[in-house]
């Protein structure tokens, strides 16, 4: 059995109506079980994709002023995200400057995506479907190439995720 939950500000869990009926039941059934709980992140080379074409865009659809699919306005988001999430200070000609450091590598990656994912739902509260990962991975593979939403974002909108943005 696997349950989708976000951890809210006070530390509790919310599993959402459905899902805490299910794991409520399936602790009655099973008093003892041992469970583990882990991070709901996808893995290496599925991380980047996730980032480039979940992340990013949600991070545009919320701020104002933004269109989820402009290519100018991810890159403005990838940069900012890099430099606020990922940046290091480095001091230049006597003078502090903030750099955005890389994030090759799957321990760099997915500790970055780890802190971005955990600013996206402080600030916005997005619904755990839009960051979960095989929900994306639903869409690139068999939505998608059968001539579906052109954006994860249009896929979230369309199923009843996300409200539709203009």
């Amino acid at each position: 059995m696997e349950v989708l939950c976000r951890i809210q500000n006070d530390g509790s869990l919310d599993f959402g109506e459905r899902n805490f009926a299910l794991f409520k039941r399936f602790c009655h059934d099973n008093p003892g079980l041992v469970l583990r709980i882990t991070p709901v992140l996808p893995e290496s080379d599925k991380q980047r994709r996730f980032f480039e074409g979940a992340v990013v865009p949600l991070v545009a659809y919320y701020q104002e002023g933004m269109d989820y699919r402009s290519v100018d306005d991810l890159r403005r988001v990838r940069e900012w995200l890099k430099l606020e999430f990922n940046g290091e200070l480095v001091l230049l000609g006597g003078k502090a400057h903030k750099i955005g450091k890389s994030t090759k590598g799957r321990e760099a990656l997915g500790q970055f995506l780890e802190r971005v994912v955990a600013w996206l739902t402080e600030n916005y509260a997005p619904p755990s479907e839009a960051l979960d990962p095989h929900e994306f991975m639903v869409w690139r593979d068999t939505i998608f190439p059968t001539g579906g939403p052109e954006t994860y974002i249009g896929y979230l909108g369309t199923i009843g995720v996300l409200a539709k943005a203009s």
